[in-house]
């Protein structure tokens, strides 16, 4: 096959067509006027050279691109050489190496046969006519490159540009020559070859050769800077060795050999370092010892082996897991629900048995801002006798930040874990992670899966900091999460958590807690004595309803902080020495008060009711209200409410829709009339299915026109059948009822379970309603209400059972004289 020329050869002189055998060249171009000296092994060519001998019998030489070796011909290019063999000699295995000579150039028609050679039909390409001057410029030219890369390259002759200027007489030979002469690509070689027209060839040669003269330039700067810097380094190692010399006859020793020997000794006195540790610090001890101070590379290094070295590798805190222990001090410095503190013991006793590890789920502390999250994490480091540290994710968005940035980076150091780690001079502290919420709020999952690989305990027992560059073990430490609330946990973390919730505080509680831990707290702060400050109960609760709104202490602790400022201003000018703070004087301290509490009706209306709801800040009380109108039988909300609470208004309409014969409601009202029911506070939105129950009362009053009692609170979920579902955050509800003087509750029969947490003194005066239908509810609430037929007959149904069953035990005590005697009385 014949590869065409890049060239157009249509209108090329050529002579009388002939067929020439065809010598495949694949190791070199031939050039006209120049001479190329190949070895030849193949089976058609070896038979092609010992038939042409030693006779100056012409043929064509051709370069032949061929990438492997192949069995077939090789595709070979349509321009080549005339030439023939001028030197012909044996080589080893059978090879010969011939030395061929290149005449003219040759133009392949097309292939004559294959075998036993190949031969084909050609002519000779005569040489076209030029512009003398063009081309004497054009030579100048490329006797001046060749003479810069002579000059510059040792590769090449010194000679060569005198041969080059010894054919100026011929323009056509010096370029032939020029081309064959320099290290170019074989391809580049046949493009020159192939430019017929001596302005083409003269381009197409110069533009390699500039190339070549690039080259020849980047390589010789390259050499030049590389011997600099060779004899820069031997300069200073020199003058190294001459100072050194000189400070060893003189007694002293050097900076960094001081340095070297210290950590060699740190080693030595440091026996828990894993073997993977030694071998670091020894490899960059002795790098230490061989640099300069003065260089970058030597703080670089020195930086990194104090990192490396003091950090607490297997250094453990000597501790036995004492239940009771445990129990007292979660008991004396957390006040918070039972059942909380009995599931931490339930973790920590498995960490007990399997001495000291645990793969279970991470703990996840999740509530409101000041419900006592950090106090728990640090009441169990306590009684566990570890270390507690706080660490704050918030506002991560690079692994870097946990993972520490590799060495090579200008201004490395290690990642917050590390850091913590060094800072608690031990394996296996309790680490609380707070502000998860803030933690990566791109929502990026490689950060997510960085902190997870910290804290998943199955994982993190080879942790590898990129900084450090060697595995360190995290299974030891206990890792506590904390967030605001579940919702705001990444959802990669989810299935490796469990989660411990801790409820806000009631009003109450708070008074315990500021009594017990806030106060001696701020009073100690602050410069104070407990007995110059005399704080009332009445006091404290008036802060809480009238000053903070929140489930958690913090902005409770704010407002007593703020009062102990102004005490201590006047203890500070002499003006007093005691005071007593009580509701009175609240006002001179704080100011008028933030918030004002909602509060109890004052006697029964229709279409208002006592709902209770459940906030961030704890629990509520939310009155409902509603009233009906003529219009066409629609339902009107307002109070900025959710989806889910609009769908339960309507469910809750369509069920006292169903109901309207048992509260002695015309149908007809339902389509004569529009009801309207408002949420007050329009301004806070509101959502949830747990006024259901309410809802369904407000309609039922206001259609049936019978007024509600003001002294009951009612929470729950109303199915479209009139089951009443039970509800969250019950503790916080009945509290709130509570507060505001309501002493009466309504919830779901199924929320029973959730009232033993309250305090013992809520308990013991408010009376509770489990109901399980809504028709229970209408009988509780609506006054001047004749229960309806269904509740009448299960009311009668359950009595007329209970004498059956009562009558039958008589029966089977009596002896038959006394039965028959019963039976005439009956009579």
């Amino acid at each position: 096959m014949l590869i065409p020329s890049h060239n157009r050869t249509s209108g090329l002189k050529t002579g009388p067509e002939s067929t020439f055998p065809v010598l495949p060249l694949m190791t070199g171009v031939l050039f006209p006027g120049t001479v190329l000296t190949i070895q030849i092994g193949r089976t058609d060519n070896l038979t092609l050279v010992k038939e042409l001998g030693s006779s100056k019998r012409e043929f064509v030489a051709t370069y032949a691109r061929s990438e492997v070796e192949t069995a077939t011909e090789p595709p070979m290019h349509e321009i080549g050489v005339f030439a023939v063999i001028r030197d012909c000699s044996d080589a080893p295995g059978g090879s010969k190496i011939v030395t061929l000579e290149g005449r003219s150039r040759a133009y392949l028609k097309e292939i004559a046969q294959t075998t036993p050679y190949v031969t084909a039909v050609a002519r000779q390409i005569e040489a076209p006519a030029f512009l003398e001057k063009v081309i004497r410029q054009r030579m100048e030219e490329v006797i001046a490159v060749v003479s810069k890369i002579t000059h510059l390259d040792p590769t090449y002759s010194p000679e060569l540009s005198n041969v080059v200027k010894m054919n100026v007489e011929d323009p056509a030979m010096l370029a032939d020559r020029v081309a064959s002469a320099f290290h170019f690509s074989l391809a580049a070689k046949q493009e020159i070859l192939e430019a017929v027209a001596l302005e083409l060839r003269y381009d197409r040669l110069l533009y390699h050769l500039n190339t070549e003269l690039a080259r020849v330039t980047t390589l010789l700067n390259i050499n030049e800077n590389v011997k600099q810097r060779i004899k820069e380094e031997q300069q200073r190692y020199f003058l190294r060795q001459q100072l050194h010399e000189i400070k060893r006859q003189l007694g002293e020793d050097f900076a960094e050999e001081r340095e070297a020997s210290r950590f060699r000794q740190a080693v030595k006195d440091s026996p828990n370092l894993p073997a993977e540790v030694v071998s670091r610090a020894t490899i960059e001890i002795d790098r230490l010892g061989q640099l300069s101070p003065a260089s970058a590379e030597y703080g670089v290094t020195r930086n990194y082996l104090d990192w490396l070295l003091n950090l607490p590798w297997n250094i453990t805190r000597p501790s036995q897991i004492d239940m009771k222990e445990v129990e007292r001090v979660l008991t004396t410095d957390y006040y918070g629900p039972v059942s909380l503190k009995e599931q931490i013991m339930q973790r920590l006793s498995v960490r007990k048995l399997l001495g000291g590890n645990d793969e279970g789920p991470t703990l996840c502390l999740v509530g409101a801002p000041g419900t006592g999250k950090a106090s728990l994490s640090k009441a169990i480091a306590k009684a566990l006798g570890k270390e507690f540290i706080r660490i704050s994710v918030g506002g991560i968005d690079d692994v870097a930040e946990l993972r520490g940035h590799p060495r090579t980076f200008l201004g490395a150091y290690p990642g917050r874990i590390v850091r913590m780690l060094r800072e608690a001079s031990t394996c296996d502290p309790l680490v609380l992670i707070e502000d998860i919420d803030y933690f990566n709020l791109e929502n990026d999952a490689t950060i997510n899966m960085a902190l997870l690989e910290v804290i998943d305990s199955r994982r993190n027992s080879r942790f590898l900091d990129h900084y450090i560059g060697v595995p360190f073990d995290l299974s030891k430490v206990l890792f506590i999460c904390s967030v605001r609330s579940y919702e705001e946990i990444p959802e990669q973390f989810v299935p490796r958590l469990e989660i411990l919730d801790l409820p806000g505080y009631i009003e109450r509680e708070k008074i315990v807690i500021a009594k017990k831990y806030i106060i001696p707290k701020v009073l100690k702060r602050h410069g104070l004595l407990k007995s110059e400050v005399k704080v009332a109960d009445k006091m404290l609760s008036r802060i809480i309803t009238g000053y903070t709104q929140e489930a958690g202490l913090l902005g409770f602790s704010q407002q007593i902080e703020k009062i102990c400022r102004k005490v201590a201003l006047e203890k500070a000018e002499s003006k007093k020495t005691s005071w007593v703070i009580n509701e009175k004087s609240i006002d001179s301290y704080l100011g008028t008060t933030l918030f004002i509490p909602e509060k109890a009706e004052n006697m029964p209306e229709i279409g208002i009711a006592t709902g209770l709801a459940w906030t961030g800040s704890g629990g509520e009380l939310m009155f409902i209200e509603a009233l009906k109108m003529k219009g066409e039988g629609q339902i009107i909300t307002t109070g900025s409410l959710g989806e889910v609470m609009r769908e339960s208004i309507i469910a809750a309409h369509s069920y006292v829709r169903s109901k309207a014969d048992m509260l002695g409601i015309d149908f007809s009202d339902f389509n004569d009339f529009d009801i309207h029911v408002h949420f007050p506070s329009g301004a806070i939105p509101k959502d949830g299915p747990s006024a259901g129950a309410t809802v369904s009362l407000v309609i039922a009053s206001v259609m049936s026109e019978r007024p509600i009692r003001n002294d009951m609170a009612m929470t729950g979920e109303v199915t479209l059948r009139g089951r009443v579902l039970p509800v969250g955050g019950i503790k916080e509800k009945v509290s709130a009822a509570y507060r505001a003087g309501i002493l009466h509750v309504a919830m779901p029969k199924e929320n029973a379970k959730d009232i033993k947490d309250l305090p013992r003194e809520i308990l013991r005066k408010t009376k509770f309603y489990y109901i399980e239908r809504v028709d229970e509810l209408f009988e509780l609430c609506l006054l001047d209400f004749t229960p309806s037929s269904f509740t009448l007959e299960k009311i009668f149904a359950e009595e007329i059972a209970r004498a059956k069953r009562k009558k039958k035990k008589t029966t089977a005590r009596k002896t038959p004289a006394a039965a028959a005697k019963s039976k005439r009385r009956s009579k």
